[in-house]
């Protein structure tokens, strides 16, 4: 797996996180529940983070543009 593929890999996944975090808060009222979303959401924008460093470092022209789908390889 080259570079760049990691990197979109990860910023999927971030993405992926997010959105089961969401999905999670929405239907669990418990306290475990919130709490556990919180912490996948917090891993996921630390992935995230991380992800577009790399990518920037890998690509300098690239920049960020705060998409959370930017990156992600399609097909």
């Amino acid at each position: 797996m080259d570079c760049h593929h990691h990197v979109s890999e990860a910023l999927r996944l971030s993405a992926e996180l997010l959105k089961i975090a969401d999905e999670q808060q929405k239907q669990c009222e418990h306290d475990g529940c919130i709490l556990l979303d919180g912490v996948i959401r917090d891993s996921a924008w630390k992935i995230r983070q991380a992800a577009l460093q790399w990518r920037l470092d890998l690509d300098p022209s690239n920049g960020v543009d705060g998409d959370m789908t930017s990156g992600i390889a399609t097909g």
